[in-house]
């Protein structure tokens, strides 16, 4: 068996990046021989991946496709030959970028031409979540369609975290994170609202960590920034990291007291799970495929009430006996969620195609 996964980027620390390259190393302790084939990679990932324009296909391989943007992969894909498997990663809705970004409202228009044109193509379409599987048999996707989560490698997050970035945020302050990308479907400002009233009616002693790429979309950035100042907080009150290597994420983590989540639409939302696995409990607004992906671990909210959300916050950093529950929750959802993301499983799959 020859096993080809195919992303349009490859990116170091991205998650779906990630997962392919878990996949790709299992696959090849099995003794299976595994390609990664990317139309762009990151410097040092020339060794790992295959560059699409040095690609020569082979008709006896199963060919999988990472679908979550549109690129020149949905042409390649509807006339390749041999077997072929979507994973597919979900698409963010291009009405979130309208007032932003003209280009990425164009772009996630057309990541759903893309993906809608890709119907009647493969013999399998996996779907990271339930949430992200209904999307396709809604689309009309009359293939086999199955659930199979986003694959971590839990090792690497037992390894040391950086102390000196650990430091800068190991003080008296609380601290509510948030891990993603800078991008309005995560909702940002609503972090913010939250913590300016968690700070002026429950506790000045109270910061926020965001960590997550700032580039993707400058105009929305930058109104964060302008919210925050209106709201006057300061650089001591938000940090906003950027991307950061992983041993910097680590100590986000393991100085962050709760996980808040406002997001709008999550297809999978790794985050989650590595707030589970670091044994930091998440408060999370209740869309797309949160509730699936937490399973009962952490607390969910139906409404964007922001005192309520503060007062949970409160509750979640100094209630012992409710963060004990939740610890147990959390420990229970990765045992779970391991068996759910066992690779030998997509492995049996693609032996019966």
């Amino acid at each position: 068996m020859i096993v080809e996964q195919f992303l349009p980027a490859f990116h170091w620390g991205d998650a779906i990046g990630n997962s392919t390259l878990y996949l790709h190393r299992f696959l090849e302790s099995q003794g299976i021989d595994s390609r990664i084939v990317a139309l762009s990679r990151d410097e040092g990932l020339e060794t790992m991946v295959t560059d699409f324009q040095d690609y020569r296909e082979s008709p006896d391989s199963i060919k999988i496709l990472h679908f979550a943007v549109p690129s020149l992969l949905t042409d390649f894909f509807i006339r390749a030959k041999g077997r072929k498997v979507m994973i597919y990663h979900n698409v963010t809705p291009p009405g979130f970028f309208v007032y932003f970004s003209p280009d990425l409202t164009r772009f996630t228009h057309a990541g759903r031409e893309h993906l809608a044109r890709l119907n009647h193509v493969f013999d399998l379409c996996v779907a990271d979540s339930s949430y992200n599987a209904r999307e396709l048999i809604q689309l009309g996707y009359n293939c086999d369609v199955r659930v199979f989560p986003i694959m971590i490698d839990t090792a690497e997050y037992d390894r040391p975290h950086c102390h000196a970035y650990g430091k800068l945020l190991d003080d008296d302050r609380r601290t509510i994170i948030f891990v993603g990308r800078i991008s309005p479907n995560k909702k940002i400002e609503d972090l913010i609202k939250v913590l300016f009233f968690y700070k002026k009616y429950i506790s000045p002693s109270i910061r926020l960590v965001i960590a997550g790429k700032t580039g993707l979309l400058p105009n929305y950035f930058y109104a964060l920034r302008d919210l925050a100042g209106r709201f006057y907080l300061d650089s001591e009150d938000i940090l906003f990291t950027g991307h950061i290597p992983f041993g910097e994420l680590l100590a986000v983590y393991r100085t962050g007291d709760v996980f808040l989540s406002m997001s709008e639409h999550e297809g999978f939302c790794l985050p989650l799970i590595e707030s589970l696995y670091l044994n930091v409990p998440v408060l999370a607004y209740n869309a797309g495929a949160v509730a699936e992906t937490l399973d009962g671990a952490g607390m969910l909210f139906q409404h964007k009430s922001v005192e309520m959300i503060a007062g949970m916050a409160e509750r979640m950093i100094t209630d012992q006996l409710l963060r004990d529950r939740l610890s147990h929750a959390a420990r229970e959802r990765m045992r779970a969620y391991r068996d759910q993301a066992d690779p030998g499983r997509l492995l049996e799959w693609l032996g019966e195609i």
